[in-house]
């Protein structure tokens, strides 16, 4: 999906939920980042952890799923993020601004647009 994309799985299949935030490997393999690359890996880690709640837990994020996100300074902002919850897929747009370290959020709005069927998945490299 894209070049992170292998790293962050790694990231969240190792660590539970709650210990994404603050665990020591997440922050260590952060900082191994360049800064644009860590501040959409600490926006993706952000809309799962916004977009998991009552609805079910959002497994995967990407805030550059469908295009590149804008970036200036500390805030990306775009319409081509996509997000999986309960095995289903769904676009949105939205905005996160990030530390100056890029390394945790200080705020963020996802706005979701649809639910992605499934006869689109594999045009948009979506897997179940």
């Amino acid at each position: 999906m894209r070049q992170c994309g292998l790293i962050l799985s790694i990231l969240i299949a190792a660590l539970p939920g709650a210990a994404l935030a603050t665990d020591a490997r997440l922050e260590a393999s952060l900082h191994d980042l360049d800064s644009a690359t860590r501040l959409i890996q600490v926006c993706d880690l952000a809309v799962m952890d916004k977009m998991s709640g009552k609805e079910g837990v959002a497994d995967r994020a990407f805030i550059d799923a469908l295009h590149r996100p804008e970036i200036h300074g500390d805030v990306a902002k775009g319409d081509g993020g996509s997000f999986r919850r309960k095995g289903e897929w769904f676009e949105f747009s939205y905005r996160c601004a990030v530390t100056p370290d890029h390394m945790q959020t200080t705020a963020l709005d996802v706005h979701v647009k649809r639910h992605v069927p499934h006869s689109e998945w594999a045009k948009k490299n979506f897997y179940p």
